[in-house]
């Protein structure tokens, strides 16, 4: 089966799902290395590649190339919710919070090839890939993503206002 008749057929029909449902619909995929490769771009509005494979009024699905000692910026997914599958490599996750009205890491942790990430709603985080092999991921969000938001980055003072 080709990742975008598996894409419609486990995700085309949910409206409003939960995080559960996400993670589940994602977990009855077949092995997705092979599927995957024709959806993996290289990088060029961001400095990863980020290609949005299927979009319908609930569901947002994309797949992310995130090379060798690249990140995203921290970030937010607006009223979305979301849950990610690494299918190749892996990457450093920091979950991000406010203090006394500063953006500060809370906490970080490694997803390896086959682990899932889990993104509620309102989390705040920062996708790094600090290995020499790229980063491969599966995301799928819903709503479909719509105003996200970009935080500073304390160490660079930098303000990060691209849409990730």
């Amino acid at each position: 089966m080709k990742l975008l008749d598996c894409i419609h057929q486990q995700l085309g029909k949910l409206k409003n799902p939960t995080l559960k449902e996400l993670g589940t619909a994602l977990k009855r995929f077949p092995d997705l290395s092979d599927l995957i490769q024709p959806f993996i771009t290289d990088a060029d509005q961001f400095p990863y590649g980020r290609n949005v494979i299927y979009l319908n009024e609930h569901v947002e699905v994309l797949v992310i190339n995130l090379p060798p000692h690249v990140e995203t910026a921290i970030h937010d997914h607006g009223q979305s919710l979301g849950c990610a599958l690494v299918v190749e490599g892996k990457l450093l996750n920091s979950i991000y919070r406010f203090n006394e009205n500063q953006i500060e890491r809370a906490k970080a942790y490694t997803v390896q090839k086959g682990d899932f990430l889990i993104s509620p709603q309102g989390i705040i985080h920062k996708m790094s890939n600090p290995h020499t092999e790229r980063m491969i991921s599966l995301h799928v969000y819903s709503p479909p993503l719509f105003n996200m938001s970009n935080y500073k980055d304390q160490q660079t003072n930098e303000i990060l206002t691209d849409l990730v």
